[in-house]
């Protein structure tokens, strides 16, 4: 019975994270998320279960973007990791593609720590409603073992591992800097603009 209690009370605040951060309130946007959501389960909240052609022709094309630019560079980042497009079935939904361009933005790798640094980064340039939500909950989910990431599932105790903490607070400081609220915009409207001047109009340096 306790066991049950526990598996519970992980699944709620599982349910609880997704709703209430930033990329819950962008899910929520969507006209039939608690649709898919009942029929797909917790998968909804991260990637596409059903196919959307108009976001993926929008992703696709920034392959034809000229080398150096933002929309270029996330294209990269996508190639170099074998991820599926978003908007095609398995890909990142519109809300997880989002965090995308932070990782090109800040230079975070798609590991465990780097997540938890792309969630401090964007967390602390924004006042968009459940920015904090994220960088808290990576914590629960990647030290605390509290309840599962979605995508990367249960893995405990990474924070506190070697460097790790020094990497986190590292990006909590560089972020001091930045001038651009990195939650509240549409990249699509800056892909075709150089990477390194959009880094150096919005303060976000090494």
């Amino acid at each position: 019975m306790a066991r049950d209690v526990a598996i519970q009370a992980r699944a709620q605040a599982q349910s609880d994270f997704y709703r209430l951060f930033w990329m819950g309130e962008e899910d929520l946007q969507k006209a039939n998320f608690e649709l898919l959501l009942e029929k797909h389960g917790t998968q909804d909240w991260a990637f596409t279960v059903e196919e959307d052609p108009e976001l993926a022709a929008y992703w696709r094309s920034l392959a034809q973007l000229p080398g150096g630019m933002l929309g270029a560079a996330v294209w990269q980042h996508y190639q170099n990791h074998s991820f599926t497009t978003s908007g095609e079935l398995g890909g990142a939904n519109a809300a997880l593609a989002h965090h995308d361009w932070l990782h090109v933005l800040g230079g975070y790798n798609v590991d465990v720590i780097g997540e938890v640094e792309n969630a401090a980064f964007g967390a602390g340039s924004s006042s968009v409603p459940g920015s904090t939500l994220w960088f808290l909950g990576a914590m629960a989910m990647f030290e605390g073992g509290l309840f599962d990431s979605v995508v990367a599932g249960c893995q405990p105790h990474q924070i506190s591992a070697a460097g790790s903490p020094e990497r986190v607070a590292h990006a909590l400081r560089r972020v001091t800097q930045c001038k651009q609220d990195l939650l509240a915009i549409d990249y699509f409207s800056v892909a075709d603009q150089p990477l390194v001047d959009l880094q150096e109009a919005w303060g976000i340096k090494d």
